[in-house]
C-alpha cells in the first residue's frame, strides 16, 4: 500500500515566470531613457557653447574698441574717445565677470562629458544586448552594471529636466 501511494504522489512542478523577456524589456526601456538623457545633455552643450562663443566674441570686440580708443586718446583729440574707451572697458569687464561667476565653461564641459558618458553607455549596452546566448544571469549582471554606471554619471553631471 505504501508503494502505491508513492506512485500516485507525483511532484508537481510549478511553472516559473519567464523573467528573461522582462529583463530584456527593462534594459530596452533603460536604453531609451539613456538616449533621452544623452540628447538633452547634447542640446544643452550646444546651446551653452553658442552663448559662450557669442559672449567671448562680444568681449573681444569691446576690448579691441577699448585698446583703439586708448591709443587714440594719446593723440590730441576730443574727450569722446576717452569716454568710448572707458565705456568699452567697463562693459567688457562687467560681461567677463558675469560669465565667470555663472561658470559657463564649467557647465559646457559638464554637459559635454555627460553626453559622451551616456553615449558610451548606450553603445556598450546596445551591443551587449544584441549578442546571442545571454543567460538570465548575464542580464542580471548587465542590469547591475547599467545601474552602477548611470549612478556614476548622474553623480557627476548637472541636473536636467526631461
Amino acid at each position: 500500500m505504501k508503494n502505491e501511494n508513492r506512485d500516485n504522489d507525483t511532484i508537481k512542478l510549478i511553472e516559473t515566470p519567464n523573467n528573461y523577456i522582462g529583463k530584456v524589456g527593462l534594459i530596452r526601456h533603460i536604453l531609451e531613457d539613456i538616449k533621452k538623457r544623452k540628447n538633452i545633455h547634447y542640446k544643452k552643450f550646444g546651446k551653452l557653447k553658442k552663448i559662450n562663443t557669442f559672449i567671448k566674441s562680444f568681449v573681444n570686440g569691446l576690448n579691441a574698441v577699448s585698446v583703439c580708443s586708448l591709443i587714440l586718446s594719446l593723440t590730441p583729440a576730443t574727450p569722446i574717445v576717452s569716454i568710448i574707451a572707458l565705456s568699452a572697458t567697463s562693459i567688457s569687464a562687467t560681461i567677463s565677470a558675469i560669465a565667470s561667476s555663472i561658470d559657463l565653461e564649467g557647465k559646457i564641459h559638464s554637459h559635454n562629458t555627460s553626453n559622451l558618458q551616456y553615449n558610451d553607455l548606450y553603445r556598450d549596452v546596445s551591443a551587449r544586448l544584441l549578442r546571442n546566448g545571454m543567460s538570465s544571469e548575464d542580464l542580471d549582471n548587465l542590469l547591475s552594471e547599467i545601474n552602477t554606471r548611470m549612478s556614476l554619471i548622474e553623480d557627476s553631471s548637472l541636473p536636467i529636466n526631461y
